[in-house]
């Protein structure tokens, strides 16, 4: 089971690796086939887990940011800009910069 996990891992890595390592700033052309496939199969479903931990790392950041006042700027970074990142990029764009 440990050898089937490791091999899993190993190959998610090297696929996000290189489709990082494809991204071109092309925003007025429509994504790869291949980008697609590998944002539906891998970067969606990994998102979702990944959300959940950034928003408990949010929780446990609060005690630090609330007497500062940062607690939004924190929010931002850590809860919305990965929310949209998953929920509201456009399919196959692999760079999302659409936090407001």
């Amino acid at each position: 089971m440990n050898k089937i996990l490791s091999i899993l891992l190993i190959s998610l890595l090297v696929i996000s690796l290189n489709t990082f390592a494809l991204a071109k700033d092309n925003s007025s052309e429509s994504p790869s086939g291949g980008a697609v496939v590998t944002d539906i199969l891998f970067l969606r479903p990994l998102g979702f887990p990944g959300l959940i931990v950034v928003k408990a790392a949010f929780v446990a950041s609060l005690p630090i940011t609330i007497p500062f006042n940062s607690n939004h700027g924190a929010a931002k970074v850590l809860v919305m800009e990965p929310y949209r990142y998953t929920f509201e990029r456009p399919l196959g764009k692999m760079e999302f910069h659409g936090v407001k």
